[in-house]
């Protein structure tokens, strides 16, 4: 899904933050390569993650991992820059949450991508909390 036209609108993500474009970040030709743009998308993962309260492990042990990955490279970029990070939810199931993030510099998005986390009490998949359920909704993407 993460090819869905949909994801590279800037109008539809209800949470952002923000990244910038270190000189590292090029590859030879002098584009922004392919493992930097991932690290952006996951800083909008983890940020999300974070200011949805999913990060500290619980005093019971439940913990949020990263279960899975899908990018579409979309769009040449270049140092330097700050790069705007939308993301909001795709769906919550019983155990995991997919996000959709997208990366835009300059108002072009360079980078869409969906990724699933799963909460955990030790290895085994744990039920999001109704709480916490709640809270996600509200960051549902506009259209979806």
């Amino acid at each position: 899904m993460s090819r869905d036209k949909r994801l590279q609108d800037r109008s539809i993500y209800p949470h952002w933050c923000s990244d910038t474009v270190r000189f590292s970040d090029q590859d030879a030709a002098g584009h922004i390569n392919n493992v930097a743009l991932c690290a952006y998308l996951e800083t909008a993962r983890l940020t999300f993650s974070r200011d949805m309260g999913m990060m500290q492990r619980g005093e019971d042990g439940v913990r949020g991992i990263s279960a899975g990955m899908t990018v579409s490279f979309l769009a040449e970029s270049h140092w330097p820059g700050q790069i705007a990070l939308g993301t909001g939810v795709l769906k919550v199931g019983t155990s995991s949450v997919t996000v959709a993030s997208a990366a835009f510099k300059d108002d072009l998005c360079i980078v869409a991508a969906e990724m699933t986390m799963v909460r955990l009490k030790g290895k085994t998949p744990h039920p999001i909390e109704d709480a916490l359920r709640e809270k996600l909704e509200k960051y549902r993407l506009k259209g979806f």
